[in-house]
């Protein structure tokens, strides 16, 4: 018995901990739900395709939206497949704001308003500032053998890959190979290998140094110079970006690819401040690192949140330096910051336009566009452009334009082999033959600012292109750049619009290409986004926009709080009434119960996403039904041993048993309910029979693991059994029964 009674005592032990750590990480906000968008405000959209979508092309389309929603950078959507609609739940997304604030902060700003730090005294920026300073970043690396330029990289680490790439190997049979450039499109890359000229380890004839896909960047007349050439190589930097940074940062090619604006990162950062109270701490200097100069100390009190990040797209050191001269601290006392619907600062900014900019950056309609844009991309050689002042241009009609895009004919590749007419960015018509490649193709996309100090720079999209797509490409190039104009320009255009016309300069044979189009900097990150995602395989039509507040989402968590505890205190009032002492140990099993459903909820969210709707809400509140029929059907079940003239002691453990196998038993069914109902169901209804499930599963663990220990702890104490009006004899309403063998065992 003492035994027995041990295991009991660890078993209730174990929970009282766990119900422990769950509280202790709620109250210290290391743990919380992730609420939906019902309960937390977001935005809500239906997209429909045309009718008889096969159901494969809906799902490939269902992963295209997820994997674009996940590149903007929004957590837990929720999006579910219907037929031939998609709906996309966002919580947390809805307009934002911008809201004036009166400060009181010398900050760093420049002339346009953009600011990169602040204090409440002038001091410290003031000696933040006197650390800026330019520096250089690699935005173009090649390869070299003497003087002949290989290769062409966007950072040292791809440059110094590719030049371990290069071999000397026998020169193919006479064609056309080039490292090559297209005017606004791709640098280099290779053909498919053909057939050598020289058998297997022959050294006679001409001899190229070829990349790692066969391209043969450079060709010499025989083995020992191909050999000297390629023990010369080198790399050199042939492109650099100079950028404005701060004390303690670093740019550097390995830092950043292409033109990718690097943010600064100091060495401490303050929370947001409204006002000269704002104390940002600094951090200390990492271990074995320098002793930080007073600029760096500065620069890491300095409150960055909401600052814009340093320039680093300036094409020449004498920009990049007036660029750091035209910095000041400036006494700002209104700042315009964009809030979202939820209350969280997205920015602030010194001036109405930078924070206008931001809040369309971060807004729901750039989401709500991204989710939406078919984006295929293809090139398609040029065959003729028709100009507005030629008498043919009324009367050609162009393919899927308007309405027709929404057509079958206008799905997918339905008219990759055909020949097409797009219009261009001039307002031109132009005739396009059989695509040579499409997005999927592309196996990863890049966004960069490309630019040199002789050109302006600009954001262009960098590609790198599939086995397939790259001799495609290849066998386009080579057939372009011989043909007169316009049959010499390769299109490349994005939902039936071209965006660029570049002119073929000479083959393409490396796989790898570049897109322009005067874009800007969210426009090529979102194209690069839709790329990397892949372009979806139907065009989809926007059914509804529902936009839910977060007013409206409190409210809704107010009331199902509110109506689960009244029905816990009802419920509990029951309880105690009927079953006494029992009643109480219904009430720790319950509080336990919910503690523990919240806590799975919350790690659920953490774990992969999974969303708190009212929906859920709706399944605990049902889930505590079933918890409490478990207690009743086990209560009941040790009045009738009671009654059948058993004792609280010896009547519990059969008691359990026979209720035990009636509680799994309707868990069970209510178990493969919620499962078929989870399975079979859509968006919020998933999440009613997902909570309805766990919940009873839940509540099993709970019954075994603490009401069972407890209840029989209680029988085999006779003081809480026979405490008059409230023990466990008076629970089960046994009083007479114990009355009457009192009055025999009386003389």
């Amino acid at each position: 018995m003492k035994r027995g009674g041990k295991s009991l005592w660890v078993s209730i032990i174990i929970v009282v901990v766990v119900v422990a750590v769950s509280i202790a990480a709620f109250a210290t906000g290391r743990l919380e739900p992730v609420l939906g968008l019902d309960l937390k405000g977001g935005v809500s959209v239906i997209l429909s395709a045309p009718d008889g979508t096969p159901s494969d092309t809906m799902q490939q389309a269902l992963e295209n939206i997820r994997n674009r929603v996940d590149a903007f950078g929004v957590g837990e959507p929720d999006i579910a497949l219907s037929g031939n609609t998609i709906e996309v739940q966002i919580p947390g997304l809805s307009d934002s704001t911008i809201q004036q604030r009166a400060v009181d902060l010398q900050c760093i700003a420049d002339a346009k308003g953009a600011t990169y730090g602040c204090a409440s005294d002038a001091k410290t920026p003031t000696t933040a500032l006197t650390g800026f300073e330019v520096t250089s970043k690699q935005s173009q690396v090649c390869v070299f053998a003497g003087s002949a330029q290989l290769a062409c990289y966007d950072s040292q680490t791809a440059a110094d890959a590719g030049k371990q790439g290069i071999t000397p190997t026998p020169k193919a049979s006479p064609s056309a190979s080039a490292s090559a450039s297209a005017s606004a499109s791709a640098s280099g890359a290779a053909s498919p290998s053909p057939t050598p000229s020289q058998g297997p380890g022959s050294k006679l004839g001409e001899y190229c140094l070829t990349d790692f896909s066969n391209t043969e960047l450079k060709c010499y007349p025989d083995y020992a110079a191909a050999q000297a050439a390629f023990k010369s190589m080198t790399t050199k930097v042939t492109k650099t970006s100079w950028c404005i940074s701060a004390p303690g940062t670093t740019q550097t090619s390995e830092g950043a690819t292409g033109g990718s604006t690097p943010t600064p990162a100091p060495a401490g950062k303050a929370k947001p401040s409204s006002g000269p109270s704002a104390t940002p701490s600094s951090s200390a200097a990492p271990s074995g690192s320098p002793k930080p100069s007073p600029a760096e100390t500065a620069y890491g009190k300095l409150d960055t949140t909401g600052s814009s990040a340093l320039p680093c797209d300036y094409t020449s050191k004498q920009d990049a330096q007036a660029g750091l001269d035209a910095l000041a601290v400036q006494h700002v006392t209104t700042q315009y910051c964009v809030v979202s619907s939820q209350g969280e600062d997205l920015g602030c900014y010194t001036s109405q336009d930078a924070a206008s900019e931001r809040q369309r950056e971060t807004g729901q309609e750039s989401l709500l566009q991204l989710i939406g844009k078919t984006a295929r991309l293809e090139e398609r050689p040029t065959l003729e452009i028709v100009t507005p002042s030629d008498p043919r241009y009324q009367s050609i009609q162009l393919t899927c334009q308007e309405a027709q895009a929404e057509t079958k004919q206008c799905q997918g590749g339905a008219n990759d082999s055909t020949e097409v007419w797009y219009p261009d960015q001039n307002n031109d018509y132009v005739h396009l033959g059989p695509v040579v490649i499409t997005g999927a193709n592309i196996t990863s996309a890049t966004a960069t600012l490309s630019g040199s100090s002789q050109s302006v720079a600009e954001w262009v999209i960098d590609f790198v292109l599939d086995s397939e797509g790259s001799a495609a490409f290849a066998t386009a190039t080579r057939e372009a750049v011989n043909a007169t104009s316009p049959q010499n320009q390769i299109a490349i255009a994005v939902d039936h619009k071209i965006i660029s016309n570049p002119v073929v300069q000479s083959p393409i044979t490396a796989g790898r290409g570049q897109i322009t189009g005067s874009f800007t900097e969210s426009d090529a990150k979102n194209l690069a986004a839709i790329l990397n995602a892949g372009s979806l395989p139907v065009n989809l039509t926007k059914q509804s926009v529902r936009t839910v507040s977060p007013t409206l989402g409190t409210e809704s968590l107010k009331e199902g709080i509110i109506a689960g505890a009244a029905g816990l205190i009802l419920l509990f009032l029951y309880l105690l009434f009927y079953y006494r002492l029992l009643g109480i140990v219904a009430w720790f099993g319950m509080t336990i119960w919910a503690i523990a459903a919240i806590t799975l909820i919350s790690l659920a969210g953490r774990s992969f996403g999974y969303a708190l709707t009212l929906a859920g809400v709706a399944g605990l509140v049902i889930s505590l039904g079933v918890t409490a029929d478990s207690y009743i059907v086990f209560f009941e079940r040790l009045k009738d041993e009671v009654r059948a003239g058993r004792s609280p002691r010896t009547a519990v453990q059969p008691a359990f048993q026979r209720a035990f196998k009636t509680i799994v038993a309707a868990d069970i069914v209510t178990g493969i309910a919620a499962a078929v109902l989870y399975f079979t169901a859509v968006s919020s209804v998933r999440g009613f029979a997902l909570t309805l499930g766990v919940a009873t599963a839940l509540d099993l663990a709970v019954v075994y693991f603490f009401k069972r220990p407890t209840v029989f702890l209680i029988a085999r104490s006779k003081r809480l059994s026979t405490l008059r009006g409230f023990g466990l004899v008076s629970a089960t309403g046994a009083d007479h029964i114990e009355h009457e063998q009192q009055t025999e065992r009386a003389p």
